[in-house]
Formats: C-alpha cells, sequence, structure tokens
C-alpha cells in the first residue's frame, strides 16, 4: 500500500474481511511503514458462484499447482483440496504425518488471498490440507455433496450433462481431478461405490490444471452460476 502503491493520506482504499464484507476506506495517515485508515463504509457484498464447488485435486508438479489455484479461485471454487493418488507425480503427505504437505498449503492459501485480492472476490477460497484418496470418497466424507464427479478418461466416462441436475446438495458439487497418469482401477471402484459419477471432458487428455479450469467452468456454464 505505501511502498509499491505509494499511496498518501486522502487516498481511497478498498478493503474485504474474506466473510462476504466490503470496506470503503481512507488513508488518514502513514508512519514507519505503518498506515492508518479511516472506514467511510461498509457493504454486504456477494460476488460469489450460486452453486459452491469443492474441487479435490491430484497436486501437479512445479508451478502449475499455483496455477490451479489462482485459477478456480478466479472463478470462485469455494473448497480445494490436495489430493494424494497412487499416480500422483507429486507425493505429500495426508494431514496428520509427520511428513505432511503444510509448506505447500501455506503457500496455496497465500496465491488464493492474493487471487481473491485480484478478482474481487469477499470471500478467500479454502485450501485444505492433504487428504488421501481413500479418505476423500469416504462415505461420511461426501455425503453432503450432490452430484459427486470424478474426472475419468476410461470406457466408464458419460457425458457431464447425463449426470448434472438442477439441485445440488447441502455441500454442493464436488469435483475429483486425478494425476495425469488416470486413476487407478482400485480408484475408480472406491470412488464409484461411493457415489461418484466418472465424467468424460472430451475427447483429448488434458493435464491436471487443464481438467480442473474446463470442468469446473462447464459446471458454472451447466448451473448458470456465473
Amino acid at each position: 500500500m505505501l511502498h509499491v502503491k505509494r499511496l498518501r493520506p486522502g487516498d481511497g482504499v478498498l478493503l474485504f474481511d474474506g466473510g462476504g464484507r466490503e470496506a470503503v476506506a481512507r488513508v488518514v495517515g502513514a508512519k514507519r511503514g505503518v498506515a492508518r485508515l479511516c472506514i467511510e463504509r461498509v457493504d454486504k457484498v456477494d460476488r460469489e458462484a450460486r452453486i459452491p464447488i469443492s474441487l479435490a485435486f491430484s497436486v501437479p508438479k512445479g508451478k502449475k499447482a499455483e496455477f490451479l489455484v489462482q485459477k478456480c479461485c478466479e472463478l470462485g471454487v469455494r473448497r480445494l483440496i490436495p489430493l494424494g493418488c497412487e499416480r500422483s507425480v507429486v507425493k505429500l503427505a495426508p494431514e496428520g504425518s509427520h511428513k505432511g504437505g503444510s509448506n505447500k498449503t501455506e503457500k496455496w492459501r497465500s496465491v488464493a488471498l492474493e487471487s481473491s485480492k485480484q478478482c474481487g472476490r469477499t470471500y478467500v477460497t479454502e485450501v485444505s490440507e492433504v487428504v488421501s484418496f481413500k479418505g476423500l470418497v469416504e462415505p461420511e466424507s461426501i455425503r453432503d455433496y450432490r452430484p459427486r464427479l470424478f474426472a475419468s478418461t476410461g470406457p466408464e466416462a458419460v457425458a457431464l450433462s447425463e449426470v448434472i441436475g438442477g439441485d445440488t446438495g447441502p455441500g454442493g458439487v464436488l469435483c475429483i481431478i486425478g494425476p495425469e497418469g488416470g486413476f487407478t482401477e482400485e480408484e475408480t471402484e472406491m470412488a464409484v461405490r461411493s457415489g461418484c459419477a466418472p465424467v468424460s471432458l472430451g475427447p483429448r487428455v488434458l493435464r491436471t490444471e487443464t481438467a480442473a479450469v474446463a470442468l469446473v467452468s462447464m459446471l458454472l456454464y451447466a448451473y448458470s452460476a456465473w
């Protein structure tokens, strides 16, 4: 605020609290790297998608995970769940392990916050700790989601339009994106037993980060939730 944007007393600032409130404020003082603001008005603002989407994703390598978090946040995904799959390239231990992905998840939470600022959201996408695929599809974990979708390139996959309905569950829609090597046969069977529907994203094999953006965009269009 002070050193990059060079704001001075009298300049306007737009603040948000991450809980849906937005405030118009003005800089009234700046000293020793601290800005003092006067809040002039507070509004309840809703720029969220009308359907809550939770997206579980097998973590891609390098900067691709940050790209996925950034773009899903811009699209309005409510919750991101880093997922440990059998064929995941990046191996992060699930929550509760001494080798968990806390450093990674903290970085992704920072990306989510910056993305919310950039795109004008008043909420910040939640980034959970890493979970195993088996832990994700436990009946108790996903019972509130409807529909439950996992992207598949296998013969069992059906068109998205055949799966989605007019209503969502109290937890919203759950999307599961696997690694570029795809889900194993065992993972596919576990997902289907838990009531997850395999959906096709087209005839081409997409990278994890591309599949995530594509599936979320399709859902927003299908539910007219932009």
